[in-house]
């Protein structure tokens, strides 16, 4: 886009909005390519910026900026996905913790390779799937006959 702006200099403004900056990022940014002052204007060599910023990409600093900042992205969206699930309370109570598998919750089926859950909202379906968790740690012989239809894992 700069290449195509018949213009010798470019001004805040347009830095602003070539690059989607803020004021302050974008007298930054002209700062840093020796942008000067003409009254009350920061102005700066178009082709000067252009040749700074052709520097940047050919040394590789750029692709190594855009890496960091997709890390920090994924990054931030795997925080706000977790944190998210985290703020999920799953109320059960303590005799769920000695579940086994003959006294599971008539919502729960568990068949040879089937799985049925009745529940009424995501907080209810994850303590069920609990409860049978709990009842696969104290009771695992029966909750692999039921899940497998084999007993001990022989078969």
């Amino acid at each position: 886009m700069l290449a195509e702006v018949d213009l010798p200099v470019i001004d805040r403004a347009v830095i602003q909005s070539v690059f989607g900056l803020g004021r302050r990022q974008a007298i930054e940014l002209m700062h840093k390519f020796d942008a000067y002052q003409a009254g009350r204007t920061l102005l700066i060599e178009r082709m000067r910026l252009i040749s700074e910023l052709d520097k940047i990409v050919a040394n590789g600093e750029y692709q190594q900026e855009e890496a960091r900042h997709e890390k920090l992205t994924a990054a931030l969206a795997k925080f706000q996905r977790t944190r998210r699930a985290q703020e999920v309370r799953i109320d059960v109570a303590p005799e769920v913790f000695d579940t086994r598998m003959s006294i599971l919750p008539s919502a729960v089926h568990l068949a040879p390779g089937k799985l049925e859950v009745e529940f009424s909202g995501c907080e209810d379906l994850l303590s069920k799937l609990f409860t049978l968790a709990q009842a696969a740690i104290n009771d695992f012989d029966s909750f692999q006959k039921a899940s497998n239809g084999i007993a001990n894992g022989r078969g």
